[in-house]
């Protein structure tokens, strides 16, 4: 049997050499995919038939796979259930954070991903929050670990602590560096923690 003459093609593989195309230059081309998997432009489109819109949709289920909760277990508030979705969700973010912008610019329509946002919003009106509020709920976090993401592929000087300048932000940021641990990871914690004592606050005032 003759061997093929170009590479075999599949989305999977579409996918992965944009995701390494994105961790590396922060974007993609479907031309500049193309030549990064020695085929010709065109040929993408019998796997991606949406062209770039369809693989940036596809890099959300690729970084997200797995990682993103679908179902509540036995037990589980509504609390316990964000903080595991955020972490979750948290975690496939960070770990590519060139990826965040170009899924921000697109709606939301990966089945996968799709699936965990509609278990969130379920486990939060089984648990006390009406509709909209849920959505709100949904947005805020979605917001909250997008942005703590791109943090954590922020460069680790992000102030310029100019002593002499900016007194307390210096202070700040030299106290900041002195703590064991990974700075961005803290404020994660930080914030999440914050965040869902404040959402469980509202909660309460809706259901009195």
């Amino acid at each position: 049997m003759a061997r093929p003459t170009s590479p075999l093609l599949s989305r999977g593989g579409i996918l992965t050499a944009a995701l390494d195309l994105v961790d590396a230059d922060g974007d993609f081309t479907m031309p500049r995919l193309a030549r990064a998997l020695g085929v010709s432009t065109s040929s993408l489109y019998h796997h991606v038939p949406g062209g770039r819109s369809d693989v940036v949709e596809g890099l959300r289920g690729l970084v997200c796979d797995g990682r993103m909760p679908t179902e509540r277990t036995d037990g589980e508030g509504w609390r316990a259930f964000a903080d595991r979705w955020a972490r979750g969700y948290r975690g496939a973010m960070a770990a590519h954070p060139h990826v965040v912008p170009l899924l921000t610019a697109q709606t939301v329509s990966d089945p996968g991903v799709l699936a965990s946002y509609e278990a969130l919003v379920d486990v939060l009106a089984q648990d006390g929050f009406d509709d909209a509020a849920a959505l709100h709920v949904v947005a805020v976090l979605d917001c909250f670990v997008l942005g703590s993401a791109l943090d954590a592929g922020a460069p680790a000087q992000v102030w310029d602590d100019d002593a002499e300048r900016r007194p307390r932000l210096s202070r700040a940021v030299s106290a900041a560096r002195s703590q064991p641990g990974d700075r961005s990871g803290a404020t994660f914690e930080l914030g999440l923690t914050s965040l869902l004592t404040g959402l469980e606050a509202v909660r309460e005032r809706a259901g009195g």
